[in-house]
């Protein structure tokens, strides 16, 4: 079976991204996995060789057909209009905004056309981001407007001592006074599914899936809420009698102690941050964020663009590497 393509854009170029993205690919046990190569630019990633001391050298393409993937030699492929010149460490750059989106735009472009199989993304800024005129509240949003992508979801992704645990969250980036009237069954029974789904393509047979509740000690029959009796509870019933073998709604202060200890394969929560604090909690070396329902799987870090560290030769690229290997294993 042919190793999958895989585009690894370069993200900010005044955050840690370009140097994760070196740091990764002088690994080679990764190119035992797949076929990788840079979006992004050459300069920059020469730059960062000589801060970090890695022994690769990089070859700029104009089209990926011409990339021979070809370790120590890395092909970068450098999209019209990415522009990056003299970097500011650390500073909110419009420009490195726009590039580090252009460099994601160019990636799905390929896989659009089917000659990339998945995408990995070095951490953007946001606010450099937002100052490049997009308007998008996040990067999921942008892919998803960029490819025309409905039903998008984010998958995360954390390795715990009895194996990984995923995660899904009904609600996403919204306002938390609004997380309430969207906590709905039909919505949790759609994040149940894809939970199932993504369980069984990565190869377990019989995934264990834990819902949270929303309200405090699971609602406690009503007395602190009705969501778990009147949404959570009949989503979960649904799903068992779809043969999905869920279980909840499980106290949100138990559930990710429960997964970590072997019970579950994946959490379906219900807000963002009863996700991704307890995925913060654990080593970032080990997380990975991945969005889904795009025309290829995306994977990305758990963290940001780190400012404070960038150009130092200090960053821990083994987010970016989770994301790759996560990546590599749900497209193949």
């Amino acid at each position: 079976m042919a190793k999958p393509v895989i585009a690894i854009t370069m993200g900010d170029s005044a955050g840690i991204g370009p140097e994760l993205v070196v740091k990764v690919l002088a690994e080679r046990s990764v190119w035992g996995a797949c076929s990788p190569f840079i979006v992004g630019d050459p300069e920059t990633m020469r730059g960062i060789c000589d801060i970090v001391g890695a022994d690769l050298r990089f070859k700029p393409i104009g089209e990926l057909s011409e990339a021979a993937f070809s370790p120590p030699e890395v092909d970068v492929l450098c999209p019209e209009g990415v522009c990056v010149g003299e970097v500011v460490w650390g500073r909110v750059d419009a420009g490195l905004g726009r590039a580090a989106a252009l460099c994601l735009q160019e990636a799905f472009a390929l896989a659009g056309d089917g000659q990339v199989q998945g995408v990995v993304s070095a951490p953007l800024n946001k606010e450099a981001f937002h100052l490049a005129g997009y308007p998008h509240t996040d990067d999921l949003s942008y892919l998803a407007d960029l490819t025309h992508s409905q039903g998008t979801f984010i998958l995360g992704a954390i390795s715990g001592a009895k194996g990984s645990i995923w995660t899904i969250a009904v609600t996403e980036h919204v306002p938390f006074r609004d997380i309430v009237d969207l906590i709905k069954k039909e919505r949790i029974l759609w994040a149940i599914g894809r939970m199932h789904e993504v369980l069984t393509k990565v190869g377990i047979r019989e995934p264990r899936i834990g819902v949270a509740a929303l309200n405090v000690h699971a609602g406690e029959g009503g007395l602190f809420g009705r969501e778990e009796i009147d949404e959570i509870g009949p989503a979960i019933q649904a799903a068992r009698g779809q043969g999905i073998e869920a279980e909840g709604p499980v106290p949100a202060d138990m559930i990710f102690v429960r997964a970590l200890g072997g019970d579950f394969d994946g959490v379906v929560c219900m807000y963002h941050d009863q996700a991704t604090i307890a995925r913060k909690l654990q080593p970032k070396e080990q997380g990975a964020t991945l969005y889904m329902g795009l025309p290829v799987i995306c994977g990305t870090t758990a963290h940001g663009t780190a400012f404070d560290k960038a150009g130092k030769g200090i960053a821990d690229p083994g987010s970016l590497g989770a994301a790759l290997r996560y990546t590599v294993r749900l497209c193949s």
